[in-house]
């Protein structure tokens, strides 16, 4: 049996996210008390704009730097404290709501997933192009006998 294969489509990193982006919008609209606690549009602006564009960059930046994953998570489970805070601050939400703060930690770490696993994708399959080749937006592939002999031909 041979290693895992984390550049498949099918991989956590990729499968994860999406499953809990899903979860937290049916969440929303069958129970919308437990997503938001005080308004859709302070959800949208601080949660989700703010909040989830700045776990995008934080997984990009994790990526980038060749960091491991675990860095993502624990910055993200700073990044749900301020975003906590900001509900706090600007919209009368409650700061210490452990309810709230698990949720938008669970949101973050996957939005942060998502832009961690864009970027090792491209880098994976722009520095490594001799052995793996894109195979989706999120996923890489181990390049086949065929595809590495017809590269050497071309040579």
């Amino acid at each position: 049996m041979g290693a895992p294969d984390p550049g498949r489509q099918s991989a956590l990193m990729v499968v994860g996210p999406i499953v809990v982006l899903a979860a937290v919008l049916l969440l929303a609209i069958l129970r919308p008390g437990s997503v938001i606690e005080v308004s859709l549009s302070d959800f949208m602006l601080v949660t989700l704009f703010l909040g989830g564009g700045a776990a995008w960059l934080t997984g990009r930046a994790v990526a980038r730097s060749w960091g491991p994953y675990w860095q993502v998570l624990a910055y993200c489970a700073l990044l749900a404290g301020a975003v906590r805070f900001c509900h706090f601050a600007l919209f009368a939400g409650t700061l210490r709501a452990l309810d709230y703060y698990l949720l938008e930690l669970i949101l973050l770490a996957a939005i942060a997933t998502l832009g961690f696993r864009a970027v090792r994708k491209t880098q994976m399959t722009g520095r490594y192009d001799w052995l793996f080749v894109s195979s989706g937006p999120l996923a890489w592939r181990a390049r086949t006998e065929d595809e590495i002999e017809r590269d050497l031909r071309e040579i």
